[in-house]
């Protein structure tokens, strides 16, 4: 009815981690699929990616000025001449000299200029070369604004069409006269043009060349440095990898203080505080499992669906030899926590035993826990009985004596008196007797009472007891063997216990009682054998439970408490009492007392003469 199921092994969760490695690492497909690259492929990609975006905005931005700075180069010697001519005018005032024709024509000549005087409001050329030739605006700029103007403009038609023309005008006083300007004047050719766009290219194919060694340098960089990182982290997912499947001893190693040694660091902490947590887990377990596995209730675990993922030795055991019937009602209980919470049914049957199922739902299931309570309910009917027989032997003497002290108020035969005291005797010896049976097994089970042994003559002891019965008038047999010798014993308590179990047997018997004595595989057997109803063998176990009194004893008065003091006197004693009964053939109890090493090997001719 009940099966356990079967749960994955392992040191972590119930799920084996190795299945969920495997399962987070595998591919997905369809909707789900995700391809996978490699740390170094797509590292260097991005090396060589970031390096091509850097290099293409760096030449972006620097080619046009390096395209302005070669016009600039190819131009500087006729921008510079304004600065010259600045310079040269400084100089001969500092020598406190005028500027002269033949100086301005040594000038242009020095730096291969043409030169000239132009008087601005006619366009007339007053001095200078004769194949001079200038851009007008700039001149009348320059004579406007007082100030030195310079332009550079291609030449559109002509001979020297696709060449650039530059003018340079300074104003200048020619005998007081305003609206006068030096001009100096030059052409560049298509050679100087076609320089400045060659070395344009040159700078080109050189960037390019450039570039592609960077990207080059950069891709063999990045896979160079994304094999020392992928390694790092490949060691790190490998270790995680045997940290979830259980090795808690895995360790990483780094010399290199970054944030990857950090995180090593992090995981040999973690792996530290997983190993101390995952061990104390194990230990409670284990611990659990242990005080599960060794109670003497039966523990039982389901699930949902009522099957069982745990069951107890004892739990086990039970299902076993139980019936159908109980695990019906096993099944009926556990469902029912479901809906009313804890639940207790106090008595299942489970064959001839009965079973208290104590059962409380949990969150993925229930538990159970099943408890035999067959002699914790035997006992209460026991002591049930007990205390109606103790109620009955404790009423009946003192109802005898309340009615004989009410009689012999008003009884003056003296005979009649002395009856009736002697009746009052018997009835208070019946109270004293319970009340110290009761007693003596009190102090029996707080080891209250002393046991004084010493050597006792065992045949002796079962005249003794002859003697004490003789008052009943019924005959007691002894037979004893030649060769039982003394024991080390407590006279007192061992006399009493014999009485007890000759007291049953006169009891239950009509028949004469046999007292026996004899010599047994290293021990001393006394027997006590009557003729009467016997006993059952089913209760033969029970008999010296305290109070248990067995069928067919209602016939003799008896509180059920002899033979448990009889069996407590003799387990003090060092001995045990065996029982050989059948209904209506009679019982025999033997008590068996162990020999002292040294014990002669005969009682001596006074036992055989006493016989």
């Amino acid at each position: 009815m009940f099966s356990a199921k079967k749960r994955a092994s392992g040191k972590g969760p119930d799920l084996d981690p190795r299945r969920k490695i495997r399962k987070l690492l595998a591919p997905r497909t369809g909707a789900e699929f995700r391809p996978r690259l490699s740390m170094r492929i797509w590292l260097t990609a991005l090396f060589v990616l970031v390096t091509a975006f850097a290099a293409i905005t760096a030449y972006e931005i620097v080619r046009p000025i390096i395209y302005e700075s070669l016009n600039r180069s190819s131009k500087a010697a006729f921008q510079q001449v304004g600065d010259q001519y600045q310079e040269q005018l400084q100089k001969l005032a500092r020598r406190d000299e005028n500027l002269t024709p033949q100086r301005l024509r040594s000038f242009a000549a020095t730096r291969g200029l043409q030169w000239g005087i132009v008087r601005t409001s006619d366009g007339t050329k007053l001095q200078g070369d004769d194949d001079l030739e200038w851009l007008p605006q700039v001149a009348k700029r320059a004579a406007e604004k007082r100030e030195p103007s310079e332009a550079m403009e291609p030449v559109e038609t002509g001979p020297r069409k696709g060449q650039l023309q530059a003018t340079y005008a300074a104003p200048i006083d020619v005998n007081g006269e305003q609206g006068t300007v030096v001009v100096f004047n030059k052409f560049f050719t298509a050679s100087d043009i076609e320089n400045v766009d060659a070395a344009i290219n040159n700078i080109q194919r050189l960037a390019l060349l450039a570039g592609a060694l960077a990207l080059l340098i950069a891709g063999l960089t990045g896979y160079f440095a994304a094999v020392l990182i992928s390694r790092r982290v490949s060691r790190l997912g490998l270790a995680a990898e045997h940290l979830a499947a259980g090795n808690f001893d895995e360790r990483i190693t780094t010399r290199v203080e970054d944030e990857v040694g950090s995180l090593g660091a992090t995981f040999n902490a973690m792996a530290v505080s997983l190993k101390g947590a995952f061990d104390q887990i194990k230990q409670e377990k284990e611990r659990g499992s242990a005080i599960l596995d060794g109670m003497t209730d039966a523990v039982i675990g389901v699930d949902r669906d009522l099957n069982a993922v745990f069951l107890n030795p004892r739990a086990r055991k039970l299902l076993e030899s139980s019936d159908h019937a109980f695990h019906n009602r096993l099944q009926e209980v556990l469902a029912k926590t479901r809906y009313s919470g804890p639940v207790t049914e106090p008595e299942a049957k489970a064959g001839d035993r009965i079973i208290e199922i104590r059962a409380a739902p949990l969150e993925d299931g229930a538990l159970a826990i099943l408890r035999d309570v067959t002699e914790e309910r035997h006992m209460q009917r026991v002591k049930a009985e007990f205390i109606a027989n103790a109620s009955h032997e404790l009423k009946t003497p003192l109802t005898a004596l309340s009615g004989y002290l009410e009689m012999l108020e008003d009884e003056e035969d003296e005979q009649v008196r002395a009856e009736f005291l002697n009746d009052m005797r018997t009835q208070t010896e019946r109270l004293q007797s319970l009340a110290r049976t009761l007693l003596d097994l009190s102090r029996l089970d707080a080891n209250a009472v002393t046991f004084r042994t010493e050597e006792v003559d065992l045949e002796d002891l079962l005249h003794g007891v002859r003697r004490d019965f003789g008052y009943t008038g019924r005959p007691l047999n002894i037979h004893a063997e030649d060769d039982v010798p003394p024991v080390e014993t407590d006279p007192n308590q061992l006399h009493r216990a014999l009485a007890i179990l000759v007291d049953n047997a006169l009891k239950y018997s009509d028949a004469p009682v046999d007292l026996g004595l004899s010599r047994e595989d290293g021990h001393v057997l006394i027997s006590v054998t009557d003729r009467g109803c016997g006993i059952p063998e089913a209760e033969i176990p029970h008999i010296f439970d305290r109070f248990y009194r067995a069928q067919g004893s209602s016939r003799a008065d008896g509180t059920g408490l002899g033979l448990a003091l009889a069996h407590e006197i003799t387990d003090h004693l060092g001995g045990e009492i065996q029982v050989h009964s059948s209904p209506g053939a009679g019982s025999t109890f033997s008590v068996l007392l162990p020999l002292t090493s040294g014990s002669p090997e005969t009682n001596g001719s006074l036992r055989s003469g006493s016989l």
